[in-house]
């Protein structure tokens, strides 16, 4: 089955006035019907770029996305609405996602309205379905968004994206905002939802533990590139790039017992204006040496599955 949305070799450069700032650089990835990929890296990683790419609100440099294998720079405006009802996002911050002068029943009507055939009686039905698929009520539709709570905006947000029977869901940071309980419910909401709809999504975090919850595979950035990717479970639970033991060693475990990550990285992540030579992480890298400074390292086959870009891996340093 070919996935719904991919990228191949996917690079955005953007001129300004210090030089070529390089956000995202060779770039591929997949997204399966029925499957969750992870996106993790830190903030400046490349993270945003990717999605303003995938959403079509900027146009890549290098490489390109497409959809069901056909580019989007390709698509007639009638695919282009078709992609637009297909690939649907659910943003990290509820409180700005949400129009606050318009009643709920509205905001989730709009694209329906837009995009669709449907009519206005239709409309409604699949409002009120919507609503009470993510555990809220078809009463709650003719409420503004100030009277819900953070968790309850996130789960209308939710409902907007889903309305359109989306086959693809870009999770930005959907449960950042929240508190460690809400989180929970928001989660297991998105993955009965995926399970239920047999929904493909592709999940942007910078935490290691939400992304193992959510997620099938996961894809490590950093500056711009992929340094690791793998079956979750390997990722999350013993990974061989050093920035991802960073990332693993910055999540609080659940087990008070469990041993330290040794892996931290040292210093500021670089300036994407004035990237490192050879390895991009060397700079912040407990375990460099010498090849690690002046060659950048190909993704090598991993024991577990996927891939891994670290001369310290190529060298059964590990």
């Amino acid at each position: 089955m070919s996935p719904i949305l991919s990228t191949h070799g996917l690079g955005r450069t953007f001129r300004t006035k210090g030089g070529p700032l390089h956000a995202l650089t060779d770039v591929t990835l997949d997204c399966d019907p029925g499957r969750s990929l992870g996106v993790v890296g830190e903030s400046g990683c490349g993270k945003t770029t990717l999605n303003r790419l995938i959403l079509m609100l900027d146009t890549p440099t290098a490489g390109e996305v497409r959809f069901k294998d056909k580019p989007l720079a390709q698509l007639t405006t009638n695919e282009r609405k078709a992609y637009r009802r297909a690939v649907q996002p659910v943003f990290q911050n509820p409180y700005s996602s949400l129009n606050p002068r318009l009643r709920v029943r509205k905001i989730i009507r709009e694209p329906l309205a837009a995009n669709t055939t449907m009519s206005r009686a239709q409309i409604d039905a699949r409002v009120d379905e919507v609503l009470e698929a993510v555990g809220l009520s078809s009463r709650d539709a003719d409420r503004l968004p100030a009277e819900f709570s953070g968790g309850q905006r996130q789960r209308i947000a939710i409902a907007r994206a889903l309305a359109s029977k989306p086959e693809l869901m870009l999770l930005d940071e959907p449960v950042s905002s929240q508190d460690i309980s809400i989180r929970a419910q928001i989660l297991n909401v998105l993955k009965d939802l995926r399970d239920e709809y047999g929904l493909a999504t592709l999940f942007v975090s910078h935490d290691l533990a939400t992304v193992r919850f959510m997620c099938d595979e996961v894809v490590v950035i950093y500056l711009g590139r992929i340094v690791e990717r793998g079956p979750a479970n390997v990722i999350c639970s013993a990974p061989r790039h050093p920035y991802t033991q960073a990332l693993l060693a910055a999540t609080l475990s659940a087990d008070p017992d469990a041993p330290e990550m040794a892996t931290r990285p040292q210093g500021e992540i670089p300036s994407p204006l004035a990237p490192p030579s050879g390895c991009p992480y060397h700079t912040r890298c407990p375990h460099a040496h010498d090849l690690c400074k002046a060659q950048r390292p190909q993704a090598q086959p991993a024991e577990g599955g996927g891939t891994v870009a670290c001369h310290l891996v190529e060298q059964g340093g590990w």
